[in-house]
């Protein structure tokens, strides 16, 4: 199941801005690393594991989708894939997304 989320009329850079500038208020945990290449997000956590997430921001009319692309999570990290699902929305919600 793709999970994707809608800025509602920003550009791709306006969505970015909003999501780098929360991902800091909120501070990214120290066993997560967080990167940007272009328009698409990387989530890799190597602890107990190697976990990887990428979210991609892509163009939609006049709004902005940011949709998961790509999720590969260690065995030892799925008991923990909920809080980050948690985690990611409340960001999104702060950053003025909405659950598509």
């Amino acid at each position: 199941m793709t999970i994707s989320w809608t800025f509602r009329n920003l550009s791709i850079d306006e969505a970015k801005t909003l999501l780098q500038k929360e991902l800091q208020a909120a501070g990214v945990p120290s066993f997560a690393n967080i990167s940007w290449e272009q328009n698409t997000m990387l989530v890799r956590i190597e602890k107990g594991g190697k976990s990887e997430f990428k979210m991609s921001l892509q163009t939609l009319g006049t709004d902005t989708k940011f949709i998961e692309t790509k999720r590969d999570v260690a065995f030892l990290h799925k008991p923990f894939v909920g809080r980050v699902e948690t985690f990611v929305d409340q960001i999104l919600n702060k950053a003025g997304a909405a659950k598509a």
